[in-house]
């Protein structure tokens, strides 16, 4: 009987512990192996919500925008817009969506609009490794 009530009684602290401590979520980066390569970036996991937080608020089919790029499908994204390609797979500097972001893009306003600071440098990264690696819809 005291065997069942200890066990009981570990189990329901394990319980608790699991449901009211708070769980910190960790975005996905890519991780560099030390051997010069990089873990494969996923387009559904790592670049989709990259996506929604810095593309997705003007660059809808629903937001009619100048530049006709539709960044809310993998398909609208291929497809590119009024200016080309959004991405040349394997070439991320020849890729308008990588010289859009630079605070000195070659056409137009850099993107994401408004913003005043530079677009953070972990989240270009994978942006990059994604389209280095074929940019493939995974």
């Amino acid at each position: 009987m005291k065997k069942f009530i200890i066990t009981s009684i570990v189990h329901l602290s394990f319980i608790f512990l699991m449901a009211f401590v708070p769980q910190t979520k960790q975005e996905k980066k890519p991780v560099d192996t030390g051997k010069g390569k990089t873990a494969q970036v996923s387009y559904k996991k790592d670049i989709v919500p990259l996506m929604k937080k810095y593309c997705l608020p003007c660059h809808t089919e629903d937001m009619m925008n100048p530049s006709e790029l539709y960044l809310d499908t993998y398909d609208g994204l291929m497809s590119g817009g009024k200016h080309g390609k959004a991405l040349i797979a394997g070439k991320p500097d020849s890729s308008n969506l990588i010289k859009k972001i630079n605070l000195k893009p070659p056409f137009g306003d850099p993107m994401p609009m408004k913003r005043k600071t530079a677009f953070p440098a972990d989240t270009l990264k994978m942006l990059r490794t994604w389209i280095e690696q074929g940019a493939k819809n995974n």
